[in-house]
């Protein structure tokens, strides 16, 4: 604590440095600094690095293929909220930060990571600086949580950064660590302001801290030095950051994104998987024959002239290929559709029974919103290719909320997930349910879970359901997706799901780029940076958390998990994959054309993670239909693309594989081989739905759980079919000496020649190798025998989980050895048939 008086400073300051003195604060703070704000010797009273520290610079982040370094400075990274616990709770640690009568700070405090944040082309990323010795400790329970291939724990992409906020430093005795709590020592000493996108700010003070909220939920806290630092030539390293923030993380351009820079060659491994990319005429015209769809063309635009002229083609904004009623001419088509918005008429998507057919159709222009001859024209073509000459229009935009809504209601959600300090968690805990509810997220979600409900009954009873939105490209996509979810048992496969999000989503191009807001276009002098919000909604993310909702209601209907969806959505700010980073085709084809932009599909997981973080992404207690052997034999063979990689897959269903000539549906079988005793009736109440808790409160460690939540089911239910699948194999080649340890448990048996070539007294002894000493590694013991299904997890620990596994915080335990035998014991039944109870031996 400094003791000087109040002009004079300390003692030893005048003789140090006489010479520039003038140049130097020389006001004395009396504020005790807080754990990590270290000050330097006697001589000084400028903010300093401690001696032990000073290497900072040597923690740089591993870059990728193109991507260069901005900026880098020192910086203290602090947890979003201070985890409570019975040492010491959010309110003691709220009463010693905000004193001011110069008490050390709160020791029950949990102190700051010290380390170096650096700003690239591509991530913001922070490297403790002693990661590697922590990482000796740790690394074992690290490698429990998923791992991304391209970012780190501590690192998130420019494109996941939402909003910047930095908490200015007015005075000097403001501490940088307080202001990363998001609170002060003395009023009026710093302040807290918005960095807006479209235009560089003036920033008066020194920056004590920066608050990060990004479009994932995640809230990162950084705190820097104060000091004139000669290490990295620059006097306010928090301006530093944050310029190189607002000028990276908020782009103007497309092809400023990282995704141009990173030319590094991709070899795809999906020639094996059963996607369906509807890249192609060929994928929807099986589509058309997997539906029974007869009434129905596929159109191309490289095979329609009209299309080819350059003068004609600006005047329509039609996909690559599309499906049209097959009573309509090409030309007399696209000549109709001038009259809607974005030249979206009717598109067909999905048939469901003999022809009843789901159609997605924009709103008349504004312009032609007087005559609706033109639309009256085109739901007639539609009401013709169903043989009951039926048809329900289902008005979406006077029913679901607009894509501002939605952006409203996902900032009101966020920033109840995003609580900066304690204190404003616990003052929104005292209240939760009402704050959660005056955001309508649940509203919207149960809408839309509604009318997917309604758009599915209405295919069941043989009437063809038209779609219509303003621009038939945001929640068309939604109510369309879901409603197939419900009735087609196929697109709740891994496989099927990523063709359905191909089809809806991508091939009849919802505007990711703009909803997502990966753009920010340049405003205009006096503009304001709403206008542009106007444009950005996260529709895919109200389409994942109806998913999800799905997921908890029918948890044996889906083959794939919450952390499967909850991956999804972080792949949406990751911009060295295309699927979600365009808003039409034709854009990602100029960035091949013009920038050599090298195409990686998200689908291809094992770009990103190791096989054992994919093994999560698939549902244990999946049933998979019966009846349809040729379906069932087609997933089976692409289960390998998920389960444990798609290396190891030979050939693919005849249905599936691609083709090098044109498929005419009219050359096959006219009926649908969609089931249709198979279609899911979900409760869409809001009193029916949930908090999708692992998505929204993954970053929040004060509301983790040990050994709760979903992921201690799912883990049980692992090793449920972990050990049968070892009877199973035991069974198989009559050889009982790999029986899981459950199974002498429940007997109360001891596993036969277990002490045979032990050594209990000398298993802690160690020996040399080469002069090196190593220790034997431990035998596992046998457990003590108990009764029941209990005792399975006696060895396992099992709560030492977290209730957000694989993501959140790694929790202290032992090495996870068990674990991965867990997974790699259940992944093969997984691969198998997906579901122990398919086996007919356990049948």
């Amino acid at each position: 604590m400094a003791t000087g008086g109040g002009g004079s400073g300390h003692g030893g300051a005048g003789s140090a440095g006489n010479a520039d003195h003038h140049k130097r604060n020389t006001f004395t703070s009396y504020v005790a600094p807080l754990p990590g704000d270290l000050r330097a010797t006697a001589d000084t009273n400028e903010w300093c690095l401690p001696s032990d520290l000073r290497d900072v610079h040597l923690a740089k982040p591993r870059l990728l293929h193109g991507e260069q370094i901005v900026a880098s400075a020192p910086a203290y990274m602090y947890s979003p909220i201070d985890p409570m616990d019975s040492s010491g709770g959010s309110g003691s640690t709220l009463s010693a930060i905000s004193s001011a009568s110069g008490t050390p700070a709160d020791r029950h405090h949990k102190e700051a990571t010290f380390g170096l944040l650096s700003v690239t082309n591509f991530k913001l990323a922070f490297v403790p600086l002693h990661e590697k010795r922590n990482q000796a400790i740790t690394a074992p329970l690290i490698d429990l949580y998923q791992e991304n291939t391209y970012l780190g724990r501590n690192e998130i992409t420019l494109n996941n950064i939402d909003h910047i906020y930095t908490i200015t430093e007015l005075g000097r005795a403001a501490s940088a660590l307080q202001a990363a709590r998001g609170m002060a020592s003395h009023a009026g000493m710093s302040r807290r302001k918005k960095l807006e996108p479209f235009k560089q700010q003036n920033i008066s003070g020194r920056i004590a801290a920066l608050h990060i909220v990004c479009k994932n939920f995640r809230l990162l806290k950084f705190a820097f030095q104060q000091q004139d630092s000669k290490m990295f030539g620059a006097s306010d390293q928090g301006k530093l950051i944050a310029s190189a923030l607002v000028r990276f993380a908020y782009p103007m351009r497309h092809d400023l994104s990282f995704a141009y820079a990173h030319r590094e060659p991709y070899y795809s491994t999906l020639g094996a998987s059963g996607t369906s990319m509807y890249a192609t005429k060929n994928d929807w015209a099986r589509e058309l024959i997997r539906c029974g769809a007869t009434e129905w063309q596929v159109v191309s635009c490289a095979s329609v002239q009209l299309l080819q002229n350059p003068l004609q083609a600006g005047k329509y904004t039609v996909p690559p290929h599309f499906v049209i009623p097959k009573s309509c001419s090409v030309d007399r088509f696209l000549d109709l559709s001038r009259a809607f918005c974005d030249s979206r008429a009717a598109f067909w998507v999905y048939s469901y029974g003999s022809s009843a057919a789901l159609v997605r159709l924009a709103e008349l222009q504004p312009a032609a919103q007087q005559d609706t001859k033109s639309e009256n024209v085109m739901l007639e073509l539609v009401r013709k290719c169903d043989a009951g000459r039926q048809l329900k229009l289902l008005q979406l935009t006077d029913r679901l909320p607009s894509i501002q809504d939605v952006l409203r209601a996902y900032q009101k959600l966020r920033r109840l997930c995003t609580p900066e300090t304690p204190e404003k968690f616990m003052l929104q805990d005292d209240k939760y349910l009402g704050l959660l509810e005056k955001t309508n997220w649940l509203f919207y979600v149960s809408l839309c879970l509604r009318y997917a409900s309604e758009a599915s009954a209405t295919l069941r009873s043989g009437v063809t359901c038209v779609l219509q939105e303003s621009n038939g490209r945001d929640l068309c996509c939604v109510i369309s997706s879901l409603a197939q979810l419900l009735l087609d048992p196929h697109f709740r496969t891994i496989d099927g799901f990523q063709s359905l999000v191909q089809k809806e989503w991508v091939a009849l191009e919802h505007p990711f780029q703009r909803r997502l807001g990966h753009v920010y276009p340049a405003q205009p002098a006096g503009g304001n940076a709403e206008l542009f919000d106007s444009e950005q909604s996260p529709v895919f993310l109200l389409f994942l958390d109806c998913v999800w909702q799905l997921l908890q209601q029918f948890p044996d209907e889906f083959e794939f998990t919450q952390t499967y969806l909850t991956t999804l959505w972080d792949s949406c700010f990751m911009p060295i994959f295309d699927t979600f980073q365009f808003d039409t085709q034709a854009q990602r084809l100029k960035a091949v054309t013009d920038s050599q932009l090298v195409l990686r599909p998200v689908w291809d997981w094992g770009e990103q993670f190791s096989d054992k973080d994919k093994m999560f992404f698939s549902n244990p207690l999946y049933q998979r239909q019966r009846g349809d052997l040729g379906a069932q034999a087609a997933a089976v063979a692409h289960r390998r693309s998920l389960a444990v990689g798609s290396k190891g897959a030979h050939g693919a269903a005849s249905g599936v594989t691609p083709s090098r000539n044109t498929i005419n549906p009219q050359l096959f079988a006219t009926a649908s081989s969609v089931p249709q005793d198979r279609y899911l009736q979900p409760a869409h109440r809001i009193f029916d739905l949930q908090v999708w808790d692992q998505c929204y409160y993954r970053w929040l460690p004060i509301l983790d759980i040990r050994g709760g939540g979903q992921p201690q089911v799912d883990l049980y239910h692992r090793l449920l079919l972990s050990n049968i699948a070892k009877v199973q194999r035991c069974l198989d080649y009559q050889n009982f000496d790999d029986l899981p340890d459950a199974y002498y448990e429940f007997a109360g048996e001891s596993r036969p020649n277990q002490h045979k070539d032990e050594k209990p007294d000398k298993e802690d002894e160690a020996e040399f190798v080469d002069g090196v000493e190593r220790r034997r590694k431990p035998t596992a013991k046998a457990a003590t025998p108990t009764s029941g299904l209990t005792s399975v997890t006696g060895n396992l620990q099992l709560s030492t989980l977290s209730s957000f596994f694989p993501f959140g915080n790694p929790i202290a335990g032992d090495a996870p050895l068990q674990l991965y035998d867990i997974l790699s014991s259940s992944s093969e039944l997984l691969m198998e048939t997906s579901s122990f109870l398919d086996k007919s031996s356990i049948v």
